[in-house]
């Protein structure tokens, strides 16, 4: 037959979907053809072979296959077809509606099976459903190239020797599967060095879910992590699968895993050496193959000592260990990392800055950066919202005062200050830290759960901020 049956030459337009039916009987043929032909560009041919050779010259976004009884093999026909346009959904249609014929197409690759008489509709939802999860699959795989990228060993910015020592490692443990401990101060790049070991690893098509354990109330963590059944308590009106079970598979990401509760750090130790759990208010267990990476700011040694920090979930913790340099100790990282911040912020912002002044580069290396790469972030982009021009000077960086860095950290829990006098360190502690509540804890030397308490206390409030429930 010809390049498009008869009644659809009108259709020729380029931002049509083409869509090949490869049929015998005409009356068939004409009705795909009418339900399609409002919204596809139509072509048909008579048999196999045609469509093949059809297949090789042209690109389709959907394959129809009518089958018949006295026809070649089903099975061999789809994988065929599969291989010759492996990213084309076929859908398979017959007047056979045996449940044995349905399993081979779909088995052999075929996206659908429609059976006769033809329902309009239904074939254009078919065709529709087709071509909408070609396209997902498309994004999916766009979105993995796009990850390799933004995880490439290559991208880690690593010119201090210590820095190359940890691409060195983080490339070693990639290629297992053992559980990893990060340490390093906050703001070093903990998160995103466990992402880069995940998309380098087996494991890389599955999922990677990250969990801040600090950012998570007390109450809520369990659940976070382990899920609940419904009626587990007050409001789960629904049952809710756990971060574990989202990672079966892949990699699951536990930042300040130091702020768990010993309870919860039970429960942990058994769903490492064990790989199961039980959701919360339920009793089935629940098997689940993750891999975890675990990371804190804090001294864990310190915490095992002092009695807390469960001794038996450390060392099955402890396997692989990776310790993060501050940044200054990573003085010949510090101006290509401004550089490629400046970048970025810049795309994020929509600000055309160029390039910092050289004594904006010296001021960056003279300051020893207790937020680590954070914090640099934060001042840099301060400093992008701040300059009128494309040079990035040294008037338009802010850094923290002496004073207040020194008050900061001297900041322990029975230091007595009035309310209004602790209101206005830790709103000066907030506005260095773009109201960044993890940071501006850190920078206080507090837990970011005792922030927060503060924080409701004093009735410090921010537009940033999501409205308390």
């Amino acid at each position: 037959m010809g390049e498009q049956l008869p009644g659809t030459t009108h259709l020729s337009a380029d931002s049509l979907s083409r869509i090949l039916i490869v049929g015998y009987d005409d009356t068939d043929m004409m009705t795909l053809a009418d339900a399609l032909a409002s919204e596809h560009q139509i072509s048909a041919v008579r048999n196999v072979g045609d469509a093949l050779k059809r297949i090789h010259t042209q690109t389709f976004s959907v394959i129809i296959y009518e089958v018949r009884e006295d026809g070649p093999d089903l099975e061999e026909t789809v994988q065929s077809l599969q291989i010759q346009a492996p990213y084309t959904p076929v859908i398979v249609t017959s007047a056979m509606l045996d449940s044995d014929s349905i399993v081979r197409a779909i088995k052999a690759g075929a996206f659908d099976f429609i059976t006769k008489p033809y329902a309009a509709e239904k074939i254009k939802i078919a065709v529709h459903k087709a071509i909408e999860n070609r396209s997902l699959k498309n994004e999916i795989d766009y979105l993995r190239r796009q990850q390799d990228v933004v995880y490439d060993y290559d991208r880690i910015i690593a010119v201090s020797p210590a820095m190359k020592q940890v691409v060195a490692t983080i490339k070693r443990m990639s290629r297992t599967d053992s559980t990893i401990l990060m340490t390093g101060e906050t703001g070093t790049g903990k998160s995103f060095l466990s992402g880069n070991i995940h998309f380098n690893s087996p494991r890389h098509r599955k999922p990677f879910v990250k969990v801040n354990c600090a950012n998570i109330p007390e109450t809520l963590l369990e659940s976070e992590l382990f899920g609940h059944e419904k009626g587990a308590f007050t409001g789960a009106s629904k049952t809710r699968i756990g971060r574990f079970e989202q990672a079966n598979g892949g990699t699951l990401f536990l930042d300040e895993f130091c702020e768990l509760t010993f309870g919860l750090q039970a429960k942990l130790l058994r769903a490492l050496e064990d790989k199961s759990f039980e959701r919360l208010g339920g009793n089935k267990t629940i098997q689940s193959d993750t891999r975890i990476i675990a990371a804190t700011n804090r001294d864990i040694e310190a915490l095992v000592q002092s009695g807390n920090f469960r001794e038996d979930l450390y060392y099955r913790i402890n396997v692989l260990r990776i310790h993060l340099p501050p940044l200054r100790e990573r003085q010949h990282c510090i101006e290509p990392l401004a550089e490629y911040l400046l970048e970025k912020l810049c795309r994020s912002v929509k600000k055309q800055v160029k390039a910092f002044a050289p004594e904006a580069i010296a001021l960056f290396k003279e300051y020893q950066w207790p937020g680590n790469i954070r914090e640099l972030s934060n001042t840099i982009e301060r400093a992008i919202l701040l300059q009128d021009g494309q040079i990035i000077g040294r008037e338009s960086v802010t850094m923290p005062q002496a004073e207040a860095l020194s008050t900061a950290a001297a900041y322990p829990p029975s230091l007595k200050l009035s309310d209004e006098q602790e209101k206005k360190l830790i709103c000066r502690a907030l506005e260095n830290n773009l109201w960044i509540q993890k940071d501006a804890a850190a920078q206080l030397g507090l837990t970011p759960r005792a922030l927060n308490y503060r924080i409701r206390k004093l009735g410090i409030t921010h537009q940033r901020w999501r409205k308390n429930k």
